[in-house]
């Protein structure tokens, strides 16, 4: 079993195409905090440009790396970080140059996925944005930002109502009408989320 599996199991990568260094983990001091890093290489040969399409060939040759620092989930309580030398290509083609991409972490981004996880994982517990921020390293708006990413498919989709609708309770107040879908539902919010759909949906249902 070579250092690559082991290494990649601890940090819960399932890429093969990253390789580690010799040398692939060492203290270094970022941002002012020490911190566990990682050292690793990205490499593989893609199927086309990721520029202007065309299909891999001796006219699409290696171009240098670029290293990306990315989050990862801590470690025995340090900061944790994949120094990640990704492979760049060159493209004679359209004269363009690409950056291998990896399911670690998404496309300029410095945050692994499962960093994000971990955070909408939390999300679900009593604990404060801010809390989360501190448990993972990551800024505030960090974990905002990754709480709306993952629970996104939750927003109400305000272009369609079913042909028949259920309330919980039905009431007339000054505005005309108003309807409460459920009794825990705050007034100002319900009329807020009736309001967003538009009357020719509305005259459907």
């Amino acid at each position: 079993m070579s250092h690559h599996y082991s290494i990649r199991n601890l940090l819960n990568i399932k890429d093969k195409n990253i390789t580690f260094d010799e040398n692939f983990c060492a203290e270094e001091l970022i941002k002012g905090v020490q911190s566990k890093v990682f050292y690793g290489q990205l490499t593989y040969q893609p199927k086309a440009c990721y520029a202007c399409g065309h299909v891999f060939d001796d006219q699409i040759i290696k171009h240098g790396f670029k290293t990306s620092l990315i989050k990862m989930p801590s470690i025995s309580g340090f900061h944790t970080y994949l120094k990640l030398r990704k492979q760049r290509y060159f493209c004679k083609h359209c004269h363009s140059t690409f950056t291998l991409k990896t399911s670690v972490v998404a496309k300029n981004c410095c945050i692994s996925n499962n960093t994000k996880v971990s955070i909408a994982l939390n999300a679900k517990d009593k604990i404060s944005e801010k809390d989360i921020a501190m448990k993972h390293h990551v800024s505030h708006a960090t974990v905002s930002r990754v709480i709306d990413s993952f629970y996104s498919y939750y927003q109400p989709n305000v272009h369609y109502l079913p042909k028949h609708l259920c309330f919980d309770e039905f009431k007339s107040v000054k505005i005309h009408r108003s309807l409460h879908l459920t009794l825990s539902i705050p007034l100002s919010y319900t009329r807020s989320l009736w309001t967003q759909h538009t009357k020719l949906i509305l005259i459907r249902v």
